[in-house]
């Protein structure tokens, strides 16, 4: 027999208003009768971008994370513009990041990151075909990029080299196709 897991929020409140992100109080009743209270981050749409060059290479971006406190290697990913489409976002995002253009942008798969506290939902692309057609890169971030094998980006990941959830759950679903 199954439990009723649904919850019902009773109100919500907004504690705190950034440029992307709100920061949320909801009260619930959990389907048991019981009140409790959850913090939610509301955080846009957002892509996630695994380029691979004609000679199996990844291109994958290294930027300094303040959250983290270290540079971190990562594939190229960003916030989905309102009215935008995932694959439009996926380009404009590869162009910004990393100079190429994709003739060839292949959903890989979707879902929550965290689904526990935030409300973002990511769509990944694998992009093939790639050109090099650069968009003038966001003036608050600094980016590199490298370009390494799936083997070489898997070791990393082994050896605690890349850190980023997005880049490895990435770099193991086009290693598996």
């Amino acid at each position: 027999m199954s439990i009723n897991l649904s919850e019902e929020t009773l109100s919500s409140r907004v504690v705190a208003e950034g440029r992307r992100l709100l920061f949320r109080e909801d009260k619930v009743r959990l389907s048991n009768g019981v009140i409790s209270h959850r913090e939610i981050i509301v955080h846009p749409k957002a892509v996630v971008i695994l380029p691979l060059l004609d000679d199996g290479r990844v291109v994958l971006i290294r930027q300094y994370r303040t959250a983290a406190q270290q540079v971190m290697l990562e594939v190229p990913a960003g916030v989905i513009e309102s009215g935008e489409d995932p694959e439009f976002a996926a380009q404009r995002e590869l162009r910004e990041e990393t100079g190429y253009a994709s003739d060839h942008m292949v959903p890989l798969f979707q879902g929550f990151p965290t689904p526990g506290f935030c409300t973002e939902y990511m769509y990944f692309f694998v992009a093939n075909q790639l050109r090099s057609d650069p968009l003038t890169a966001d003036f608050d971030e600094m980016i590199e990029t490298v370009a390494l094998s799936v083997d070489e980006a898997i070791a990393l990941v082994a050896n605690g080299g890349i850190l980023d959830l997005k880049t490895i759950a990435a770099l193991y679903a086009v290693r598996s196709r």
